[in-house]
């Protein structure tokens, strides 16, 4: 690993992090603190090839569905140019407005009908909080035949197509994620001032990113993902590169402190998650424990002293956290959606997500479908149905496979720009 070259405004950043006092905060330190955020964040969107500007969201609204207390919309609109996404948005019947807002972040073969997902999006819109699920390029109806699960963006080709135009997958997939984030902006009944991210593995990852890049963001909820060594030594293509790549910039330490103090950050694993932790030894949670120690210092420079936390489920794998009631109570007391309190949440029950997917017939990919990892997951039980993939559609027939819509399209935009 080639460590940042340390400059003398870095050694400064380091020494509010490391001896911070709230008496005695150097106010011209902490100016000199944002004027660095702002050109390592650039460095960082350069890296991942963001685009500089955006065009039309060009929203169309493809009808809706009532289940119970939740209206789910169906919508269509455009990242770039060349480039269309399908969305559901989950939101109350009834709510006062405006609500809280949050853009689901996909892990590999993840999608808007994957159980996990479809789960979230009910969950929290029964708790007034309207979220955002869009297809990712390359999966369900972003891939040329409409198939889940896909991992279309993993081979090495398709990496290195966009490497080589300038457009990592992973930065398409943050600016995607950035797109669904003005969606929200444009909703009249979303409040500008609570949207945030959530996501798990991959999704924790590309939460991550949208944490410490876009300062529009109040919260950020990665589950399923570590900020340490591990994630610069393996992964796909989409996670490894771009990290070490940010390796030669920053620190995880510094990487973490761009998202200081506008975006607040919750990180849950799994002490038994060996598909990230793979030594098994906890090493990537300890490493990842001290430094959120030492970033809750800058945030606490800022007057917010529990920014950033890790929670850490005892024999846990990988598993979709968000879904879990901690979680939940973490949103609650940030976000203060509707009639809702920590109290009212502590009264409800929890079930298993394995029994729970057994129930509605759902078939768990075999490396996942275990108790150690997503069957073993805990959610809050609000009476969720499954709803599957037919009914979250949102293209026709005659539109799958149409290249706006599918990473093919998208690589072939990028090799006739280039």
């Amino acid at each position: 690993m080639i460590l940042p070259i340390i400059s003398q405004e870095l050694k400064e950043l380091i020494l509010l992090l490391s001896s911070f006092d709230q008496s005695s905060v150097d106010i011209h330190l902490l100016k000199k603190f944002v004027r660095w955020q702002t050109e390592k964040r650039q460095q960082l969107l350069d890296l991942l090839g963001i685009p500089s500007q955006s065009i039309s969201l060009e929203p169309e609204n493809r009808g809706s569905l009532v289940y119970d207390d939740i209206i789910i919309e169906k919508w269509v609109y455009t990242s770039e140019c060349g480039s269309r996404v399908p969305a559901i948005l989950y939101r109350p019947k009834h709510s006062a407005v405006p609500i809280p807002g949050v853009v689901l972040t996909f892990g590999h073969g993840g999608s808007k009908s994957q159980p996990a997902y479809n789960y979230a999006g009910q969950l929290y819109a029964k708790m007034g909080i309207a979220c955002l699920a869009a297809d990712p390029i390359g999966e369900e109806e972003r891939h040329n035949q409409a198939k889940m699960g896909t991992r279309a963006h993993d081979p090495q080709s398709v990496h290195q197509t966009a490497w080589n135009a300038g457009r990592p997958i992973m930065g398409k997939l943050i600016w995607d994620t950035m797109r669904g984030v003005d969606f929200m902006l444009g909703c009249d009944n979303i409040d500008p001032r609570r949207i945030g991210v959530v996501g798990n593995s991959l999704g924790g990852a590309k939460a991550g990113w949208m944490a410490v890049l876009d300062t529009r963001l109040h919260f950020a909820l990665i589950s399923g993902w570590a900020f340490a060594e591990a994630t610069l030594k393996w992964g796909k293509f989409c996670t490894r590169l771009p990290n070490e790549k940010m390796s030669q910039i920053l620190t995880w330490e510094q990487y973490l402190s761009l998202a200081v103090p506008h975006c607040n950050i919750l990180i849950m694993n799994g002490d038994a998650d060996v598909i990230i932790d793979r030594e098994g030894y906890g090493h990537a949670w300890k490493e990842m424990q001290v430094t959120v120690d030492q970033v809750s210092k800058a945030y606490m420079a800022f007057a917010s002293p529990n920014g950033i936390r890790c929670w850490l489920e005892r024999h846990g794998g990988h598993r979709p956290y968000f879904l879990h009631p901690s979680a939940l109570e973490w949103l609650v007391e940030l976000l203060s959606p509707g009639s809702w309190t920590v109290d009212r949440l502590c009264q409800l029950s929890t079930v298993n997500f394995g029994q729970w997917g057994d129930a509605n017939g759902i078939l768990f990919e075999q490396l996942y479908g275990t108790t150690l990892h997503q069957k073993g997951a805990t959610a809050l039980d609000m009476q969720i149905r499954y709803l599957g993939k037919e009914k979250l559609s949102v293209l026709t027939e005659q539109e799958i496979g149409e290249t706006r819509y599918t990473l093919q399209g998208w690589l072939n935009t990028l090799t006739t720009e280039t």
